[in-house]
């Protein structure tokens, strides 16, 4: 790893930070102004998020669909049937579509690199203690959004790969047998890889010189090696931005639906992009110290 940005003396300021929790609790305040640069960056990226759900969730759920939704809640029976209007299911679809694109965008498979870049290279500075908050993001911007926008893409296309093959061997002419579910079951766990290796991509460019192919060898390396807490985050993704807005916005109401927007406002975007730098400059800095 061919690193110009950073040092061992960089690191060690972080070190008198014990622990994610106390780090976190320390720069909250920093990590929420975080949180709203990645949340104004995705808005900017949103409707390429919304298209990729309207596409393609409704080959892996039906339910993403406005009349399978309609006759889903009619067969629950939960629901008297003269309630379930066109209106209702229609507005209720495109409730889920939203927090789905969301997820998308919480998980960095469709999200705007040269943001999540330039708040990477802002929340490093945080945890070594030398941070300015405009100054860092203008420069972080600056500095990387051409290997940024690059990502963006990869990821796109990648995740619409994968989403496309989940969704074929899901409910299309192969969906049945062992061969079908081995199939769909493989392309979840290429996904769920791909997921963990983008919490490494974007801090790596923002903080190490690489070339756009060394980010991402180094991220897929990164993501083995730290696979366990890789794989925790992932399911702390899946929570924030799938379990916990889903269940808030339809089993609470309007009360789930603010408890949700100020979750997005003010939490967790940044709490999950601060992760990935803390995981970052944690597998950079052993890499540091073997070099010294």
């Amino acid at each position: 790893m061919n690193n110009q940005k950073l040092n061992s003396e960089d690191w060690n300021k972080v070190e008198r930070k014990k622990g994610f929790f106390r780090s976190y609790a320390r720069d909250f305040g920093k990590v929420s102004a975080g949180n709203f640069v990645l949340l104004l960056g995705n808005m900017i990226i949103f409707i390429v998020a919304l298209c990729v759900v309207m596409l393609f969730f409704p080959m892996i759920i039906p339910q993403f669909m406005p009349d399978s939704l309609k006759d889903y809640i009619i067969g629950t029976g939960l629901v008297d049937e003269s309630l379930v209007t066109d209106e209702a299911v229609n507005n209720m679809y495109y409730l889920m579509t939203m927090l789905a694109s969301f997820m998308l965008c919480g998980f960095n498979l469709v999200t705007n690199g040269p943001f999540v870049s330039a708040v990477s290279y802002y929340f490093k500075n945080v945890l070594t203690g030398e941070n300015a908050f405009k100054d860092d993001i203008k420069k972080g911007f600056k500095d990387n959004w051409k290997k940024s926008i690059g990502a963006t893409v990869i990821s796109l296309i990648v995740t619409c790969v994968l989403l496309f093959n989940i969704g074929y061997y899901q409910n299309g002419p192969m969906s049945g047998g062992a061969m079908g579910m081995a199939a769909k079951s493989f392309f979840f766990c290429i996904l769920s890889y791909w997921c963990c290796m983008q919490l490494f991509v974007y801090p790596l460019i923002a903080c190490v010189d690489l070339t756009f192919k060394e980010v991402y060898r180094n991220a897929a390396i990164m993501a083995v090696k730290n696979f366990p807490i890789a794989l925790l985050v992932f399911v702390v993704q899946a929570i924030l931005f799938g379990f916990l807005p889903f269940m808030l916005v339809f089993t609470v109401g309007s009360i789930g639906y603010g408890i949700t927007m100020l979750l997005y406002l003010l939490f967790s975007f940044g709490f999950i992009g601060y992760i990935s730098m803390y995981l970052t400059w944690r597998a950079i800095q052993k890499i540091i110290h073997a070099d010294d």
